[in-house]
Protein backbone atom coordinates (compact mmCIF):
# COMPACT_ATOMS: atom_id res chain seq x y z
CA UNK A 1 0.00 0.00 0.00
CA UNK A 2 1.56 3.28 -1.13
CA UNK A 3 1.26 6.16 1.13
CA UNK A 4 -1.14 9.56 0.04
CA UNK A 5 0.60 11.83 -2.25
CA UNK A 6 -0.64 14.65 -0.13
CA UNK A 7 1.22 13.20 3.32
CA UNK A 8 5.15 13.60 3.69
CA UNK A 9 5.88 10.50 4.72
CA UNK A 10 9.73 9.54 5.20
CA UNK A 11 8.74 6.81 7.64
CA UNK A 12 11.78 4.53 6.64
CA UNK A 13 10.67 1.54 8.83
CA UNK A 14 11.21 3.12 12.26
CA UNK A 15 11.74 -0.14 14.63
CA UNK A 16 14.00 0.09 17.45
CA UNK A 17 16.78 -2.99 17.27
CA UNK A 18 14.93 -5.36 19.30
CA UNK A 19 11.66 -4.68 17.79
CA UNK A 20 9.83 -2.58 20.16
CA UNK A 21 7.71 0.23 19.43
CA UNK A 22 8.39 3.70 20.44
CA UNK A 23 5.56 6.30 21.15
CA UNK A 24 5.22 9.47 23.66
CA UNK A 25 6.74 8.34 27.41
CA UNK A 26 5.05 8.05 30.22
CA UNK A 27 4.21 10.60 32.36
CA UNK A 28 3.79 10.56 35.80
CA UNK A 29 6.05 11.19 38.66
CA UNK A 30 7.28 9.15 41.62
CA UNK A 31 6.26 5.20 41.40
CA UNK A 32 3.28 4.45 44.15
CA UNK A 33 3.93 0.96 45.63
CA UNK A 34 2.09 -1.69 48.02
CA UNK A 35 2.67 -1.83 51.72
CA UNK A 36 4.04 -5.70 52.89
CA UNK A 37 1.14 -5.95 55.38
CA UNK A 38 -1.65 -4.57 52.63
CA UNK A 39 -0.03 -6.94 50.24
CA UNK A 40 -0.78 -9.25 52.52
CA UNK A 41 -4.12 -8.93 52.83
CA UNK A 42 -4.96 -8.36 49.57
CA UNK A 43 -3.63 -11.33 48.64
CA UNK A 44 -5.16 -13.26 51.15
CA UNK A 45 -8.66 -12.23 49.40
CA UNK A 46 -8.02 -13.82 46.24
CA UNK A 47 -8.17 -17.80 45.90
CA UNK A 48 -4.10 -18.37 44.82
CA UNK A 49 -2.58 -21.17 46.15
CA UNK A 50 1.21 -22.09 46.17
CA UNK A 51 2.57 -18.50 45.64
CA UNK A 52 6.16 -18.91 44.78
CA UNK A 53 7.51 -14.95 43.74
CA UNK A 54 5.61 -10.99 43.80
CA UNK A 55 7.69 -8.89 41.55
CA UNK A 56 6.47 -5.20 41.66
CA UNK A 57 5.31 -4.72 38.12
CA UNK A 58 6.68 -0.87 37.04
CA UNK A 59 4.20 -0.56 34.14
CA UNK A 60 1.01 1.79 33.09
CA UNK A 61 0.28 4.84 35.68
CA UNK A 62 2.49 5.75 38.51
CA UNK A 63 -0.17 5.99 40.97
CA UNK A 64 -1.72 2.48 40.44
CA UNK A 65 1.10 0.15 42.01
CA UNK A 66 1.01 -3.08 40.49
CA UNK A 67 3.02 -6.88 41.00
CA UNK A 68 3.14 -9.94 39.07
CA UNK A 69 2.62 -12.88 41.35
CA UNK A 70 3.98 -16.70 40.19
CA UNK A 71 1.26 -19.37 41.89
CA UNK A 72 0.75 -22.93 41.27
CA UNK A 73 -2.14 -22.42 39.05
CA UNK A 74 0.16 -19.87 36.78
CA UNK A 75 0.53 -16.09 37.02
CA UNK A 76 -1.26 -13.09 37.41
CA UNK A 77 -1.18 -9.14 37.59
CA UNK A 78 -2.92 -7.64 41.31
CA UNK A 79 -3.71 -3.80 41.19
CA UNK A 80 -4.48 -1.27 42.84
CA UNK A 81 -6.32 1.61 41.44
CA UNK A 82 -5.61 5.08 41.38
CA UNK A 83 -7.67 7.29 44.09
CA UNK A 84 -10.26 9.44 42.27
CA UNK A 85 -13.62 10.53 42.92
CA UNK A 86 -16.37 8.01 41.95
CA UNK A 87 -13.54 5.59 42.18
CA UNK A 88 -15.97 2.20 42.98
CA UNK A 89 -18.74 3.29 40.57
CA UNK A 90 -16.21 3.24 37.57
CA UNK A 91 -14.28 0.14 38.77
CA UNK A 92 -17.98 -1.21 38.78
CA UNK A 93 -18.47 0.28 34.78
CA UNK A 94 -15.04 -0.96 33.68
CA UNK A 95 -15.73 -4.42 34.65
CA UNK A 96 -18.81 -4.55 33.33
CA UNK A 97 -17.44 -3.07 29.88
CA UNK A 98 -14.47 -6.09 29.99
CA UNK A 99 -16.75 -8.74 31.26
CA UNK A 100 -18.97 -8.30 28.58
CA UNK A 101 -16.03 -8.07 25.98
CA UNK A 102 -14.74 -11.28 27.15
CA UNK A 103 -18.02 -13.16 26.95
CA UNK A 104 -18.42 -11.70 23.07
CA UNK A 105 -15.11 -13.44 23.01
CA UNK A 106 -13.08 -10.06 22.42
CA UNK A 107 -9.51 -11.05 23.84
CA UNK A 108 -9.38 -9.03 27.18
CA UNK A 109 -7.04 -9.81 30.23
CA UNK A 110 -9.38 -11.94 31.90
CA UNK A 111 -10.30 -10.60 35.69
CA UNK A 112 -10.04 -13.09 38.99
CA UNK A 113 -12.87 -13.44 41.39
CA UNK A 114 -12.50 -12.92 44.98
CA UNK A 115 -12.58 -16.01 47.52
CA UNK A 116 -15.71 -14.21 49.16
CA UNK A 117 -18.44 -14.23 46.36
CA UNK A 118 -16.24 -14.42 43.38
CA UNK A 119 -16.12 -10.12 43.05
CA UNK A 120 -14.40 -9.16 40.41
CA UNK A 121 -13.49 -6.14 42.84
CA UNK A 122 -12.10 -5.90 46.01
CA UNK A 123 -12.50 -3.07 48.27
CA UNK A 124 -10.65 -2.33 51.14
CA UNK A 125 -10.33 0.92 53.41
CA UNK A 126 -11.65 2.85 50.37
CA UNK A 127 -9.21 0.82 48.18
CA UNK A 128 -10.24 -0.73 45.02
CA UNK A 129 -7.85 -3.79 43.84
CA UNK A 130 -8.29 -6.06 41.16
CA UNK A 131 -6.48 -9.39 39.73
CA UNK A 132 -5.69 -10.79 36.22
CA UNK A 133 -4.75 -13.85 35.09
CA UNK A 134 -1.22 -12.27 33.47
CA UNK A 135 -0.46 -12.11 29.55
CA UNK A 136 2.26 -13.12 28.00
CA UNK A 137 2.63 -10.81 25.15
CA UNK A 138 4.68 -7.80 23.37
CA UNK A 139 3.92 -4.36 22.52
CA UNK A 140 3.15 -3.26 19.23
CA UNK A 141 5.94 -3.09 16.12
CA UNK A 142 5.66 -0.08 13.78
CA UNK A 143 5.04 -1.94 11.36
CA UNK A 144 1.82 -1.39 9.19
CA UNK A 145 0.45 -5.09 9.45
CA UNK A 146 0.19 -4.47 13.09
CA UNK A 147 -1.12 -0.84 12.69
CA UNK A 148 -3.79 -3.19 10.72
CA UNK A 149 -4.28 -5.41 13.10
CA UNK A 150 -4.79 -3.01 16.23
CA UNK A 151 -7.26 -1.29 14.22
CA UNK A 152 -9.26 -4.39 13.30
CA UNK A 153 -9.77 -4.95 17.15
CA UNK A 154 -10.65 -1.63 18.01
CA UNK A 155 -13.30 -2.47 15.56
CA UNK A 156 -14.65 -5.68 17.45
CA UNK A 157 -14.19 -3.71 20.53
CA UNK A 158 -16.57 -1.30 19.28
CA UNK A 159 -19.21 -3.06 17.60
CA UNK A 160 -19.15 -5.65 20.62
CA UNK A 161 -19.59 -2.70 23.05
CA UNK A 162 -22.65 -1.49 21.34
CA UNK A 163 -24.59 -3.75 23.11
CA UNK A 164 -23.72 -3.57 26.58
CA UNK A 165 -26.71 -1.87 28.32
CA UNK A 166 -25.80 1.22 30.30
CA UNK A 167 -28.10 3.92 31.85
CA UNK A 168 -26.12 6.02 34.31
CA UNK A 169 -22.47 5.50 33.73
CA UNK A 170 -20.13 7.68 36.06
CA UNK A 171 -19.40 10.82 34.02
CA UNK A 172 -15.71 10.54 33.22
CA UNK A 173 -14.68 13.33 31.25
CA UNK A 174 -12.83 12.92 27.56
CA UNK A 175 -10.30 15.35 26.33
CA UNK A 176 -12.60 17.24 23.82
CA UNK A 177 -13.32 20.48 25.55
CA UNK A 178 -11.52 19.44 29.17
CA UNK A 179 -11.64 22.17 31.84
CA UNK A 180 -8.39 20.53 33.07
CA UNK A 181 -6.67 21.23 29.81
CA UNK A 182 -7.78 24.93 30.55
CA UNK A 183 -6.59 25.24 33.84
CA UNK A 184 -3.40 23.42 32.47
CA UNK A 185 -2.44 26.48 29.94
CA UNK A 186 -2.90 28.87 33.37
CA UNK A 187 -0.33 26.71 35.09
CA UNK A 188 1.94 24.97 32.44
CA UNK A 189 4.54 28.23 32.24
CA UNK A 190 5.33 28.63 36.10
CA UNK A 191 5.60 24.86 35.95
CA UNK A 192 8.37 24.77 33.58
CA UNK A 193 10.14 27.90 34.72
CA UNK A 194 9.95 25.78 38.30
CA UNK A 195 11.50 23.06 36.41
CA UNK A 196 14.27 24.62 34.35
CA UNK A 197 14.93 27.90 35.86
CA UNK A 198 17.62 28.88 33.09
CA UNK A 199 14.61 27.74 30.31
CA UNK A 200 13.83 30.67 27.40
CA UNK A 201 11.22 32.02 28.99
CA UNK A 202 10.20 34.00 25.60
CA UNK A 203 10.40 30.35 23.76
CA UNK A 204 8.07 29.03 26.26
CA UNK A 205 5.48 31.58 25.75
CA UNK A 206 5.48 31.57 22.44
CA UNK A 207 5.37 27.40 22.23
CA UNK A 208 2.18 27.52 24.77
CA UNK A 209 0.59 30.19 22.51
CA UNK A 210 1.44 28.16 19.66
CA UNK A 211 -0.50 25.29 21.08
CA UNK A 212 -3.69 27.21 22.53
CA UNK A 213 -4.17 28.85 19.04
CA UNK A 214 -3.90 25.26 17.66
CA UNK A 215 -6.13 24.37 20.41
CA UNK A 216 -8.94 26.59 20.35
CA UNK A 217 -10.01 26.30 16.38
CA UNK A 218 -10.00 22.63 16.77
CA UNK A 219 -12.12 22.53 19.60
CA UNK A 220 -14.68 24.88 17.31
CA UNK A 221 -14.03 22.33 14.61
CA UNK A 222 -15.38 19.85 16.82
CA UNK A 223 -18.31 20.93 17.67
CA UNK A 224 -19.21 22.78 14.28
CA UNK A 225 -18.45 19.35 12.48
CA UNK A 226 -21.66 17.75 14.74
CA UNK A 227 -19.98 16.54 17.93
CA UNK A 228 -23.31 16.37 19.84
CA UNK A 229 -24.88 14.20 16.86
CA UNK A 230 -22.03 11.43 17.19
CA UNK A 231 -24.05 7.81 18.89
CA UNK A 232 -22.65 7.17 22.59
CA UNK A 233 -21.20 4.05 23.36
CA UNK A 234 -19.00 2.57 25.78
CA UNK A 235 -15.29 3.14 24.71
CA UNK A 236 -11.80 2.14 25.49
CA UNK A 237 -10.92 5.79 26.37
CA UNK A 238 -7.11 5.32 26.38
CA UNK A 239 -6.40 3.13 22.99
CA UNK A 240 -2.40 3.47 22.34
CA UNK A 241 0.27 0.83 22.23
CA UNK A 242 0.73 0.16 25.71
CA UNK A 243 -2.77 -1.01 26.59
CA UNK A 244 -2.61 -3.92 23.26
CA UNK A 245 -0.38 -6.89 23.85
CA UNK A 246 0.12 -9.31 21.01
CA UNK A 247 1.63 -12.15 20.33
CA UNK A 248 4.94 -12.91 21.81
CA UNK A 249 6.92 -13.83 18.66
CA UNK A 250 8.31 -11.00 16.56
CA UNK A 251 6.50 -10.65 13.16
CA UNK A 252 7.67 -10.66 10.12
CA UNK A 253 6.46 -9.88 6.61
CA UNK A 254 4.55 -13.15 6.33
CA UNK A 255 3.24 -13.55 9.46
CA UNK A 256 2.68 -10.17 11.43
CA UNK A 257 1.87 -10.15 14.99
CA UNK A 258 -1.75 -10.53 16.14
CA UNK A 259 -3.74 -8.89 19.61
CA UNK A 260 -3.45 -11.20 22.25
CA UNK A 261 -5.38 -9.19 24.97
CA UNK A 262 -6.41 -5.59 25.10
CA UNK A 263 -5.91 -4.46 28.51
CA UNK A 264 -6.20 -1.47 31.13
CA UNK A 265 -10.02 -0.42 30.89
CA UNK A 266 -9.76 2.29 33.82
CA UNK A 267 -10.80 5.24 31.02
CA UNK A 268 -13.73 3.48 29.67
CA UNK A 269 -15.62 5.52 29.62
CA UNK A 270 -19.50 6.35 27.19
CA UNK A 271 -18.28 8.74 24.65
CA UNK A 272 -18.25 8.89 20.74
CA UNK A 273 -16.49 6.06 19.41
CA UNK A 274 -14.55 8.45 17.21
CA UNK A 275 -12.79 9.15 20.25
CA UNK A 276 -10.75 5.96 20.49
CA UNK A 277 -9.82 6.62 16.64
CA UNK A 278 -8.53 9.77 17.29
CA UNK A 279 -6.60 8.30 20.34
CA UNK A 280 -5.56 5.73 18.09
CA UNK A 281 -4.04 7.08 14.96
CA UNK A 282 -2.39 9.55 16.69
CA UNK A 283 -0.36 6.68 19.08
CA UNK A 284 0.17 3.77 16.83
CA UNK A 285 1.40 6.35 14.14
CA UNK A 286 4.03 8.21 16.45
CA UNK A 287 6.69 8.98 14.98
CA UNK A 288 9.50 9.40 18.02
CA UNK A 289 12.96 8.42 19.26
CA UNK A 290 13.24 7.39 23.25
CA UNK A 291 16.67 7.68 22.61
CA UNK A 292 17.24 11.01 20.68
CA UNK A 293 15.42 14.53 22.11
CA UNK A 294 11.96 15.61 21.12
CA UNK A 295 13.63 17.94 19.32
CA UNK A 296 14.95 16.06 16.67
CA UNK A 297 11.38 13.57 16.30
CA UNK A 298 9.84 14.37 12.63
CA UNK A 299 7.11 16.55 12.95
CA UNK A 300 4.52 14.26 10.79
CA UNK A 301 2.68 10.86 11.90
CA UNK A 302 3.13 8.07 9.96
CA UNK A 303 0.67 7.82 7.30
CA UNK A 304 1.19 4.44 6.19
CA UNK A 305 0.82 3.04 9.72
CA UNK A 306 -2.19 5.74 9.69
CA UNK A 307 -3.85 3.99 6.99
CA UNK A 308 -3.34 0.72 7.86
CA UNK A 309 -4.68 1.23 10.79
CA UNK A 310 -7.86 2.99 9.75
CA UNK A 311 -8.45 0.35 7.11
CA UNK A 312 -8.45 -2.26 9.65
CA UNK A 313 -11.01 -0.73 11.74
CA UNK A 314 -13.41 0.19 9.01
CA UNK A 315 -13.28 -3.47 7.41
CA UNK A 316 -15.06 -4.09 10.88
CA UNK A 317 -17.11 -1.52 11.55
CA UNK A 318 -18.16 -0.88 8.02
CA UNK A 319 -19.63 2.50 7.30
CA UNK A 320 -18.69 5.47 9.06
CA UNK A 321 -20.51 8.32 9.93
CA UNK A 322 -20.51 11.40 7.83
CA UNK A 323 -19.59 13.68 10.79
CA UNK A 324 -16.65 11.44 11.93
CA UNK A 325 -14.65 12.13 9.14
CA UNK A 326 -15.00 15.93 9.19
CA UNK A 327 -14.38 16.16 13.11
CA UNK A 328 -11.35 13.16 13.02
CA UNK A 329 -8.34 15.71 12.34
CA UNK A 330 -8.93 18.29 15.06
CA UNK A 331 -9.94 15.80 17.53
CA UNK A 332 -6.62 14.40 16.91
CA UNK A 333 -5.27 17.68 17.55
CA UNK A 334 -6.90 18.55 21.00
CA UNK A 335 -6.19 14.58 22.05
CA UNK A 336 -2.19 15.47 21.27
CA UNK A 337 -2.21 18.50 23.15
CA UNK A 338 -4.58 17.64 26.04
CA UNK A 339 -1.95 14.43 26.78
CA UNK A 340 0.72 16.42 26.36
CA UNK A 341 -0.06 20.35 28.43
CA UNK A 342 -1.80 18.49 31.31
CA UNK A 343 0.98 16.34 32.85
CA UNK A 344 3.58 19.16 31.76
CA UNK A 345 1.55 21.78 33.78
CA UNK A 346 1.80 19.34 36.69
CA UNK A 347 5.33 18.95 36.84
CA UNK A 348 7.42 21.02 34.22
CA UNK A 349 8.35 18.24 32.26
CA UNK A 350 7.21 15.16 30.68
CA UNK A 351 8.29 12.22 32.53
CA UNK A 352 12.21 12.71 32.65
CA UNK A 353 11.76 14.89 29.18
CA UNK A 354 12.53 18.93 29.99
CA UNK A 355 9.11 20.76 29.20
CA UNK A 356 10.17 22.91 26.86
CA UNK A 357 11.35 20.79 24.29
CA UNK A 358 8.54 18.43 24.46
CA UNK A 359 6.27 21.13 24.43
CA UNK A 360 7.78 22.47 21.32
CA UNK A 361 7.54 19.26 19.25
CA UNK A 362 4.31 18.39 20.29
CA UNK A 363 3.38 22.11 18.69
CA UNK A 364 4.96 20.83 15.26
CA UNK A 365 3.13 17.75 15.33
CA UNK A 366 0.04 19.29 16.08
CA UNK A 367 0.79 22.04 13.32
CA UNK A 368 1.87 18.69 11.10
CA UNK A 369 -1.70 17.35 11.66
CA UNK A 370 -3.60 20.40 10.72
CA UNK A 371 -1.97 21.00 7.37
CA UNK A 372 -2.53 17.38 7.22
CA UNK A 373 -6.46 17.61 7.69
CA UNK A 374 -7.84 16.87 3.96
CA UNK A 375 -5.98 13.37 4.00
CA UNK A 376 -6.46 12.48 6.96
CA UNK A 377 -10.39 12.82 7.17
CA UNK A 378 -10.16 10.76 3.81
CA UNK A 379 -8.70 8.13 5.62
CA UNK A 380 -12.79 7.49 6.36
CA UNK A 381 -14.32 8.23 3.30
CA UNK A 382 -11.93 6.53 0.17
Amino acid sequence: MSASPRFSDGDGGETLADGTAIGLPGSHGERTRFEPGELRRVLDAFPLEGIREIREFPAGSRQAPKVRIVADAGEFLLKRRTVRPDLVEWATFNHRLQLHLERRGVPVAALVGTRAGNGSILLEDGQVYEMFHWVHGRRMVKVESEALNAGRILGRLHLEARDLEWSDPPPMPGFHAADQVVTAFDRVEDAVIAADADVDRGELRAVVDRLAELRLPAMEQVEAGGWSRLPRQPIHGDWHPGNVLFTPEKPTRTRPGTVRAIVDFDASRVEPRLVDLANGLLHFAMRSDRNTSPANWPASLSPRRMMAFTRGWRAVVGEVIEEEALILPPLMLECLIAESIVPVAKTGRFAVVPGLPFLAMVARKATWIDEAAAPIRELLVR
